[in-house]
């Protein structure tokens, strides 16, 4: 099968370096499959079937020319406050670059094209080893009878614990135009750093237009929080509405629509004040998300208490005591861990109307994606045949902001 892996720019980076650990045993990534192969374009086929839409790779995508490129983490210039709660406020404690210690990866990619009239088609395989679904999760703290959890931004290499994602950024044609500069640098324009007025646990690099009325079209697939939903989550990139340069000065927003996820986990008890997680499945072991459905049944629980030793008092009536199992709720491996977020089928809406199919073959991802050539919606790229239109594309590897990136590239429809 095939290793795959979306580079978006979600954060510029201009040097683009070869990586050094580049998988060169991934099956058929970087491999002419016969029908030719481009570095820079994808030309999309006109299909005469579309392919079954399931994940599987279908006959007809052997005929369709594939772009076989890799994406890159590069450095991505130093952290100017602490990002992790667990730092204290102590900037010596995290890695000096804001994608250490991913800097340096890169994942080679395969991605093709296909349409029908109506329809877009894409197949995406990129390079992955490991299905990451454990995403900052809930442990124990014996020493301070606390619950914590795991590391959002990795501090070393053993410290990665967060959802697999891809992510894909398109221009929009505003009034006939196209952002200024996107063909030329795709996803890095909408890229801003040392951006002022940062306080701890925020980034001095936002992603924004950098001029009025301008848009793009943001991909951003999450393993974990689209897992009901099948879709990647379909969002924007507007201006700074009046906060250019300055932290505060965030350009994405999300499409229309019912959001597939609630990933606010901590409920903070009224009488200790003491935190912990919001929601659990009492008993369950290696559980990463837990579902509106299961909250409404009874099969998972909210917790309604966390007493000063850390006891959980649930909405069943019942408690959990971790100090009776350490071993289970601890930090790094315990199977009791509680995962951070809930997550629906979302709607059939525009948020939502980007469909993804997404299989872990042990070796990489390979991700299938349908969506309309033209939806209709003034926040989404439109795709014309026998046009051109400039993309970025981005992966991230068990990684919540560094990722590897892909950028200027064009997909040629044919």
């Amino acid at each position: 099968m095939k290793l795959f892996k979306f580079n978006l720019v979600l954060i510029a980076v201009f040097a683009m370096s070869l990586a050094n650990c580049t998988h060169d045993d991934a099956p058929n990534i970087g491999v002419d499959p016969g029908v030719g192969s481009s570095t820079e374009q994808l030309l999309v086929k006109k299909f005469t079937t579309a392919p079954t839409f399931d994940g599987e790779i279908d006959e007809i995508w052997s005929t369709a020319r594939p772009l076989l490129s890799a994406a890159t983490v590069t450095p991505a210039g130093d952290r100017t406050v602490p990002l992790n709660r667990s730092s204290l406020g102590n900037l010596s404690l995290e890695p000096k670059d804001l994608f250490d210690p991913y800097t340096g990866e890169s994942y080679k990619y395969s991605l093709r094209g296909g349409h029908d009239g109506t329809y877009l088609y894409l197949l995406l395989e990129y390079e992955d080893e490991a299905d990451s679904r454990d995403r900052e999760s809930f442990y124990f703290d014996p020493a301070t009878k606390t619950w914590n959890r795991e590391n959002k931004y990795a501090n070393h290499k053993n410290d990665k614990f967060y959802e697999d994602k891809f992510g894909m950024m398109f221009p929009i044609k505003v009034n006939g135009q196209y952002p200024a500069g996107f063909a030329a640098g795709t996803c890095t324009v909408t890229c801003h750093g040392s951006l002022t007025g940062t306080a701890a646990g925020t980034k001095s690099t936002r992603h924004y237009m950098k001029n009025a009325g301008e848009l793009a079209d943001l991909w951003h697939w999450k393993r974990n929080r689209n897992v009901l939903s099948q879709s990647v989550d379909d969002g924007y990139v507007r201006d700074s509405e009046g906060k250019d340069g300055l932290s505060t000065a965030n350009g994405r927003k999300a499409d229309a629509g019912l959001s597939m996820y609630n990933d606010s986990p901590v409920f903070t008890d009224p009488v200790t004040k003491k935190e912990g997680p919001k929601w659990v499945k009492k008993g369950v072991e290696n559980y990463f998300w837990i579902t509106d459905a299961e909250l409404a049944s009874g099969a998972a629980q909210t917790v309604t208490g966390v007493s000063d030793t850390g006891v959980l008092t649930l909405s069943n009536g019942s408690t959990i005591d971790p100090n009776t199992d350490l071993v289970a709720y601890s930090k790094g491996f315990g199977k009791k861990r509680f995962p951070t977020i809930t997550v629906n089928a979302g709607g059939a809406d525009g948020r939502s109307e980007t469909q993804v199919r997404a299989k872990h073959t042990g070796s990489g991802w390979q991700i299938e994606i349908k969506r309309k050539l033209n939806t209709g919606d003034p926040t989404d790229a439109v795709f014309v045949v026998g046009e051109e239109i400039a993309f970025g594309l981005s992966i991230f590897n068990n990684s919540a902001i560094a990722h590897g990136m892909s950028n200027f590239k064009t997909m040629k429809i044919e």
